[in-house]
């Protein structure tokens, strides 16, 4: 797969899944988003998680690591608080479960 075909298709998933959600939460609160606004915040999604895709890439790479890690995150999110509380109390949660548990939820998500 070429990488502007990639890039292409993660645009797409990140369009589609963020305006079902988005127009769940506007069901639940009983507004609705204009089809432009809903394309909008997709781009704000991607743009920002290329954003932090490269400064994960950049943690991992200047800690001489093949893998991107929890500490990678941690600093990542380490301006915004409550992303750091959330980071934390998810990080202290998956540590408490055994490997296999783990492997079954992301198993569950990814069907």
């Amino acid at each position: 797969m070429n990488t502007e075909h990639f890039e292409q298709d993660v645009r797409q998933h990140i369009s589609s899944c963020s305006k079902e959600i988005s127009n769940e939460v506007g069901n639940y609160l009983g507004m609705t988003f204009d089809p432009k606004a809903l394309d909008l915040i997709a781009e704000l999604i991607y743009k920002k998680l290329s954003v932090y895709g490269a400064d994960l890439e950049a943690f991992q790479k200047h800690s001489k690591r093949s893998t991107i890690n929890t500490d990678d995150v941690k600093l990542l999110v380490r301006r915004n608080e409550s992303l750091t509380k959330m980071v934390n109390e998810k990080i202290q949660s998956l540590e408490n479960k055994g490997p296999s548990e783990i492997k079954e939820k992301i198993k569950a998500v990814t069907q």
